[in-house]
């Protein structure tokens, strides 16, 4: 199995390191390199903000107006992916701590498995140290939850969420779906309220449906790329995307314009797009990259899902699906796909709740 949902841009690609002054001219001329709208006033006010086109204001997915009302408030997401860059300074701050590990003892405190489970748990090397080893969850879980107002590099879409590193992807990004299956299993075991598959495979499993299955019915929502290869997953399914509305959000990549990037698969496992070009957020090393693909608009739904769960606790999966699709934006985009929205599922959220 192989992660399909970030394919790494190579002409524009850029590794930016967390040096404030320099990250920001780097990121003024890299935008201005490719012609790119330099996103004035977004927030938080990161340096790296400049490169962030789709927190712009409000047109690319209403964050302008989300971020006032929600920051994501403590929310647990767990990244299922490839693991986590722990040391990076806009990660570190918002990694979840599993409450019943006593830190660098040696022993498995809350008897999971794992020995020392601190910040997540490794299903590719067995053990409860989830560092990444190829970049990719790295630069997704930056996407939803990197720190904001701290004065270095990116912020996420819920800035003050909980980042639980899940690592079930080796460094060349391959997988099996017995650990992706054990992987969802820990997350919703351990609270996770969202979990981020930015990952996929061309056949069902019954072991990651199973696993998906029972974290829908503890009312978590998982969120899910659908892939990159521009395909309609009608008849080129891809998992989990391709399990529907029941069990996952699949999303589509739009495009920097609004319209539906190329790459990005389309059809029934795809309810809705968000961007998913030319994205920049945290990569190995301290350090930034600019990434495209489907993983990186599955990590912005997942961070508008924290921000709403955070806003309403007591709602549950049923209620974030319903806030995210109903506050979605219709039109512009082929084949019937909404476009994700941060202040509108928001809204949506609200009058749910009334």
């Amino acid at each position: 199995m192989r992660v399909h949902g970030g394919r790494a841009t190579h002409a524009k690609e850029a590794t930016l390191r967390s040096r404030p002054w320099l990250a920001v001219l780097l990121a003024a001329g890299a935008a201005l390199a490719t012609g790119a709208p330099v996103a004035r006033g977004a927030l938080p006010g990161d340096p790296l903000a400049y490169l962030a086109w789709q927190f712009a204001d409000e047109a690319p997915m209403g964050i302008a107006s989300a971020s006032e009302r929600s920051t994501g408030g403590g929310v647990i997401v767990a990244v299922v992916d490839t693991g986590m860059d722990l040391d990076h300074p806009d990660l570190r701050p918002n990694l979840w701590t599993n409450p019943g590990e006593i830190p660098a003892n040696g022993l498995d405190d809350d008897r999971d498995g794992f020995v020392d489970d601190v910040h997540g748990a490794d299903f590719v090397g067995n053990d409860g140290d989830p560092r990444d080893g190829n970049g990719h969850g790295t630069h997704v879980a930056g996407i939803i939850g990197a720190r904001g107002d701290n004065g270095i590099g990116v912020a996420g879409v819920a800035w003050d969420a909980r980042l639980m590193a899940v690592r079930v992807l080796n460094a060349r990004a391959r997988g099996s779906a017995g650990r992706i299956a054990q992987g969802v299993e820990y997350a919703t075991a351990h609270g996770a309220r969202v979990i981020n598959m930015s990952l996929g495979m061309p056949a069902s499993d019954r072991r990651v449906r199973t696993a998906i299955a029972r974290a829908a019915a503890a009312g978590v929502l998982v969120v899910a790329s659908a892939g990159n290869g521009g395909r309609n997953l009608r008849t080129a399914p891809n998992y989990p995307a391709s399990y529907g509305l029941s069990l996952v959000i699949g999303v589509a990549a739009t495009a920097r314009d609004g319209s539906l990037d190329p790459a990005s698969n389309y059809g029934p496992g795809a309810e809705i797009a968000a961007p998913g070009d030319d994205i920049v957020s945290t990569a190995r090393g301290g350090a930034y990259q600019l990434r495209s693909g489907t993983s990186m608009a599955a990590a912005f739904v997942s961070g508008v899902a924290v921000l709403v769960a955070a806003k309403h606790p007591g709602g549950g999966r049923t209620a974030l699906v319903r806030s995210i699709i109903a506050g979605a934006r219709t039109g512009g985009l082929p084949r019937g796909l909404a476009t994700l929205d941060a202040g509108g599922a928001l809204r949506a959220a609200d009058a749910g709740a009334e």
